[in-house]
C-alpha cells in the first residue's frame, strides 16, 4: 500500500502504588485535561479518561507509529509530575504501578466503552476495582493470577 491505514482503540488501564495517596477530585479534572494534552502530542487521541481515584481507564484511538508500552511510560511520568505539582506534600508518595493493561477494543463496543470508563466513580460504588478487572481480563480472554496484577 502506499499508505498506512490503521483504526487501534486502545482501553488502557493502570493502578497507583498501594501506599500513594488517592488522586482528589479536586485534582482529577486538570489530570484528565494533561492526559488529553499528551496523548494529542504523540498523536493519539484520548477519546475518554477518567478513574474512581486509585486507577485510571484511558480509551485512546493508538498511532501506528507509538509503542503502546512508551506511550503508557510517558502518560504516566507526565501525571505524576503534575500530581507533585499541584501539591507536593500530599502528592510526595504518588507513584503508579510499574505495569497496565491494554484492550483492543471494536468500534462496535466503542461507545460502550466510553460509557463505561464515562461512569467510573459510579461503577466503584458497587463494585471493587480487583472484581473490575478480573472482569476486563475474563472479556479480554485473558487469564492472570491475583498476586499477578495486585502487586
Amino acid at each position: 500500500m502506499a499508505q498506512t491505514l490503521c483504526r487501534l482503540l486502545i482501553h488502557c488501564v493502570f493502578h497507583k502504588k498501594a501506599s500513594a495517596p488517592v488522586i482528589r477530585d479536586e485534582e482529577q479534572h486538570r489530570l484528565n485535561l494533561v492526559i488529553q494534552k499528551t496523548c494529542s502530542t504523540y498523536n493519539c487521541p484520548c477519546l475518554t479518561v477518567n478513574g474512581p481515584g486509585d486507577h485510571l481507564h484511558l480509551l485512546i484511538a493508538l498511532s501506528p507509529e507509538v509503542p503502546l508500552s512508551s506511550f503508557i511510560k510517558e502518560i504516566k511520568r507526565l501525571s505524576t509530575r503534575f500530581l507533585k505539582e499541584c501539591d507536593m506534600p500530599y502528592y510526595h508518595d504518588f507513584y503508579w504501578q510499574a505495569g497496565y493493561a491494554g484492550f483492543s477494543v471494536s468500534d462496535k463496543f466503542r461507545d460502550a466503552v466510553f460509557r463505561y470508563i464515562a461512569n467510573q466513580k459510579e461503577h466503584h460504588r458497587s463494585v471493587a476495582p480487583h472484581h473490575e478487572f478480573e472482569m476486563l481480563l475474563r472479556n479480554a480472554g485473558i487469564s492472570a493470577d491475583d498476586w499477578f496484577y495486585w502487586l
